[in-house]
């Protein structure tokens, strides 16, 4: 300091010294070892932008417990009607599980007809699922209450997870592989039933064009050869008859099972 004042300088006053140099730049912290620096793949994730509201009233609550988030923001009505549509749906699945049709499965029930059920499997009536009913559905199809809330899709109770579900594929392709039979066993028995048809037809034809030679020749019955034409028309068209008779018994059975399915 001496040598600057012979020289004729002075060093400026401490109060010219800038505040920012001394003040609002502190001086950086030795690292600690233990706790290494944060670089990208460590730094912590923006929070999501829909909790972003309630992440801030946590993180700036001085006094008591953070608030609690909105859970359910739903209207009660549009969820009621979604759940009576789901609990319809899962009943009816329960129920074709079982292999059960709305009539036997309503006695089973509890009901004296098919109708309320078939409302509630259709959902036809927000108010038309009884709690009682749950709670039988459950024991009579020995499935889960959660399954018919649809809470699960394990429909059974007391089963390792997963097995259903291994289950539900088998039976699946099982049941197409027998959809695929039964196909190719209709289109046989429509094809037999065609041309059974067209030889009964074809019977009864020859039978009516012999009755008329016979008619327009008296002497035919003298013929050599004659009664043994006649005999062997007359086992063909009662064979035609019997072929004729089954048929309709086919198609009539055909008809009755397709009206129970439909049921």
């Amino acid at each position: 300091m001496k040598a600057i004042a012979d020289l004729g300088l002075h060093a400026p006053p401490k109060t010219q010294i800038p505040m920012a140099c001394w003040q609002l730049q502190p001086a950086p912290q030795p690292q600690s070892k233990d706790e290494p620096m944060a670089d990208a793949s460590t730094e912590t994730e923006m929070p999501n932008a829909t909790h972003s509201d309630w992440l801030e009233n946590v993180l700036m609550a001085e006094d008591g417990p953070p608030p609690t988030p909105v859970l359910f923001v739903g209207n009660p009505k549009a969820e009621q009607l979604a759940l009576v549509r789901v609990i319809g749906d899962r009943l009816r699945q329960a129920r074709e599980l079982c292999n059960l049709s709305q009539s036997v499965a309503a006695k089973r029930l509890g009901y004296s007809n098919s109708s309320k059920l078939s409302k509630v499997e259709g959902a036809t009536d927000t108010n038309s699922v009884p709690l009682w009913l749950i709670l039988r559905a459950a024991r009579v199809y020995e499935v889960s209450v959660d399954f018919l809330f649809g809470l699960t899709d394990e429909w059974e109770t007391d089963v390792p997870r997963g097995t259903q579900e291994w289950l539900l594929n088998v039976w699946q392709k099982l049941r197409e592989r027998d959809m695929a039979a039964l196909d190719q066993l209709h289109r046989e028995i429509v094809a037999v039933s065609r041309h059974t048809a067209a030889l009964v037809a074809g019977v009864r034809e020859v039978a009516e064009g012999l009755s008329t030679y016979r008619a327009r020749n008296p002497g035919f019955d003298e013929t050599p050869a004659s009664a043994t034409l006649a005999g062997r028309l007359e086992r063909l068209q009662a064979g035609a008859r019997d072929a004729d008779t089954a048929l309709k018994r086919l198609r009539l059975g055909a008809a009755g099972g397709a009206s129970e399915d439909v049921r």
